[in-house]
């Protein structure tokens, strides 16, 4: 794949362009809302853009991308999708966690969960939770809200889909991470895959029945009151019902 085009563009976009494209296309997919994507030349493309601009780039998954290089994807059909992406009809763009039958390895922030049922509970919520696979030799399945400091949900997470709400004010799905920010660099959320045998949130700040909840590389502190704050660090729970729970 050639790094400039005829024009003498590289294939490096600004991340405020990136920024703009994502959430205007509902940060997936504008073919089939899948969270996974390329931003993709269309208007004009790329080997003909003199310019990176936003208005002539969207978001395409890996197979649509594929299918727009084949040939097998009209520019025509990627410029209405673009007009009215699959993730603003939605409402939310959406993919899956690739995880085997093993129990799955969980950090959040300083705390390390292995084969617990329950991860954390808030007041008597389940805020992320494991099943047992439906059938021999399925996956475990996570579900999970996860939201930020005035509430919102961030991340939803039924049975491994994971989804992010269109309303976020930024989603980036950079390879195995997902980072959701409340404005630049402010990040309320960050998730990183290490499939299938873990998944490590990196970075939380949110707040659920009044509880709030901060986590780093590290350290993971919740308060009731936003002043006093408690904090677990280097701690791994195994083999429990409910690894963490706040009352």
């Amino acid at each position: 794949m050639a790094e400039r085009n005829q024009h003498g563009l590289g294939r490096y976009v600004p991340q405020s362009i990136k920024r703009e494209i994502r959430r205007r296309c509902g940060f997936g997919c504008v073919i089939c809302g899948l969270a996974y994507y390329d931003y993709e030349h269309f208007d004009p493309d790329f080997k003909d853009a003199k310019a990176h601009l936003a208005e002539g780039m969207t978001l395409l998954c890996m197979q649509c991308n594929q299918k727009r290089a084949r040939g097998t994807l009209s520019a025509l059909t990627v410029t209405r999708a673009n007009a009215n992406p699959k993730c603003k009809q939605l409402g939310f763009a959406s993919e899956l966690f690739d995880f085997g039958p093993d129990p799955i390895e969980v950090k959040i922030a300083g705390v390390s969960f292995t084969d617990c049922n329950v991860l954390l509970r808030v007041r008597g919520e389940d805020i992320l939770s494991f099943k047992p696979p439906e059938e021999p030799g399925g996956p475990v399945l996570l579900s999970g809200c996860l939201t930020d400091v005035t509430g919102s949900t961030t991340l939803k997470i039924v049975d491994n889909v994971w989804s992010a709400g269109e309303d976020n004010w930024d989603v980036e799905v950079v390879g195995p991470r997902i980072t959701i920010r409340r404005d630049v660099g402010d990040i309320a959320l960050q998730v990183r895959v290490c499939p299938p045998h873990a998944l490590a949130i990196e970075i939380i700040d949110m707040e659920v029945h009044g509880c709030f909840i901060r986590g780093g590389e590290e350290i993971f502190s919740y308060s009731f009151d936003g002043v006093d704050w408690a904090s677990i660090c280097g701690v791994s729970v195994a083999g429990y019902h409910v690894g963490i729970e706040i009352n």
